[in-house]
């Protein structure tokens, strides 16, 4: 390959790391998710000194099993952190103009995809004896991440998919189909190694797209997309105003958070830490987190109601619990990321901070905290008060559908998603913009400390009580700690100004 072709692919594939450095997060982030990747690994291993020789096996097992999950969740965060930004960069006007753009975007992305692939089938592929197995999973997984980032119908499809398929492996018999699978592939594992090899380069292909209309309307739109959802620059105002929903379900989303605006206008005397609040934007304000309540248990209903209908009663128990898992995470998701999207409103804030009666200093950080820390707590136990229905419903049909279900990862996230209120102890005025790592951040931090608490349980025997014990004392102590910090950090508003 020309030294030029080969500095500037690894350019593209160096842009997420440099786009990282630039927006100010540096190394904390990536250890954050480092750190909770291995956790898991590290807590067995710390317990095996203690622990039961009768059970030492048992967790060996578990330190090798965690090791390996984390090491996947790191692959794929940084595989979808690289599709990501490759996807940004091939801009419809660059494909167009700039004369080999497209193809070194497919080249570089061609080339991280083998790499990967071949390091899976080198490392744990020759470890376990079956080096063809793993390239082919991993090959796979990476194509349908890939075309799920380019094409997120395919999300919807991954959704509906649960529900058809055992009804569609039942009518055809799914032990002889799946016999006949093994049996294929024991005969033919390279052929079918070429074909998914194959396959996966041809997705790699296909998501850089070379210009024209089509092209030029999906990055549009996938621009507008992140600009609502806070990972794009600009105002809270004008990015909920390009959210690309339909006029009637753009007016209801903003009606809770616009009549409570002009009711409070509306009053002379209404508080100014009120008027505060609703100046911070509609993400941080709880008349958003109530119209997000109501919106997840319409849509819970919902679910409930298709799963019902498409998958029957018995296989309904099954799914539930996969249903409180999303709507979970769902519910309080939205209320984490409200801390980072702050940001969007710095200039209203310039002005808010000249209001009669609003506080300086110390007590403005620590209020701001308490405020974030409430409507995170309030949108917390509500999504818990829904996932505890669905799972005590799937209960009721089936006892122990639950734990076999999800293996007890629905049950594993309650204990991890209270803590993460340490989100909302921020040093507000060097608060770093809503990237899309750091908007990422708060979702993706959950589940992995709700992995933690799932292999801990499964492979230390620890009770999810314990550990929900101990993530509450690691936050309060922490936030204890942002309490005192606080006293002597700048004022909170506008936040980001030191940044």
């Amino acid at each position: 390959m020309h030294r030029a072709d080969s500095s500037s692919l690894t350019h593209i594939l160096a842009s997420p790391w440099q786009q990282r450095r630039n927006a100010g997060g540096g190394l904390r982030g990536v250890a954050i998710v480092v750190a909770l990747c291995f956790a898991a690994p590290v807590g067995l291993a710390v317990w095996s000194l203690f622990c039961d020789p009768a059970r030492l096996e048992r967790v060996r097992h578990g330190i090798v099993a965690s090791s390996l999950v984390g090491v996947g969740a790191l692959v794929v965060v940084g595989w979808a952190m690289l599709v990501g930004n490759v996807l940004r960069q091939n801009h419809p006007t660059m494909a167009r103009l700039v004369p080999g753009h497209v193809v070194r975007l497919r080249a570089a992305l061609l080339v991280a995809w083998a790499v990967v692939v071949l390091a899976a089938a080198a490392g744990p592929g020759f470890a376990f004896d079956a080096p063809l197995v793993w390239a082919c999973e991993t090959a796979v997984s990476l194509a349908v991440l890939t075309a799920a980032l380019r094409w997120p119908v395919l999300w919807a499809i991954g959704l509906i998919g649960p529900f058809v398929a055992p009804r569609l492996l039942a009518s055809h018999e799914a032990d002889r189909v799946f016999a006949a699978l093994r049996a294929t592939w024991l005969r033919e594992d390279w052929l079918l190694t070429a074909v998914v090899l194959t396959a996966g380069a041809l997705v790699m292909v296909a998501v850089v797209r070379g210009g024209g209309s089509s092209h030029r309307a999906g990055y549009a739109m996938g621009r507008a997309l992140a600009r609502g959802l806070g990972m794009g620059c600009g105002h809270s105002a004008a990015a909920t105003a390009e959210l690309p929903l339909p006029p009637g379900l753009r007016a209801i989303a903003r009606r809770p958070y616009g009549w409570w605006t002009d009711r409070l206008l509306a009053r002379r005397d209404s508080p100014v830490m009120a008027r505060l609040m609703v100046g911070l934007g509609p993400a941080t304000h709880w008349t958003t987190r109530l119209r997000d309540g109501a919106l997840f248990v319409f849509l819970g209903g919902g679910m409930c109601a298709i799963v019902a209908a498409l998958a029957g009663r018995d296989f309904g128990a099954l799914i539930l619990p996969w249903l409180s898992f999303g709507l979970l995470t769902g519910a309080c998701t939205p209320a984490l990321q409200a801390a980072a999207q702050l940001h969007q409103t710095r200039r209203e804030q310039a002005l808010l901070v000249l209001l009669p009666g609003v506080p300086r200093g110390a007590r403005l950080n620590r209020w701001l905290a308490w405020r974030m820390s409430l409507v995170f707590v309030v949108a917390a136990l509500c999504g818990f008060a829904l996932a505890a229905v669905l799972n005590a419903f799937a209960e009721a049909i089936q006892p122990g559908g639950v734990n076999r279900s999800t293996g007890g990862m629905a049950l594993a996230l309650f204990p991890a998603l209270l803590p993460q209120v340490a989100w909302q102890w921020r040093q507000w005025a060097r608060l770093r913009g809503a990237t899309g790592f750091e908007m990422s951040m708060p979702g993706l931090a959950p589940v992995l400390l709700g992995l933690v608490a799932l292999v801990l349980h499964l492979g230390a025997g620890i009770g999810y009580m314990a550990i929900g014990a101990a993530f509450a004392a690691a936050a309060l102590l922490y936030c204890a700690w942002r309490w005192h910090r606080m006293a002597g950090e700048p004022t909170a508003l506008p936040v980001g100004r030191l940044a």
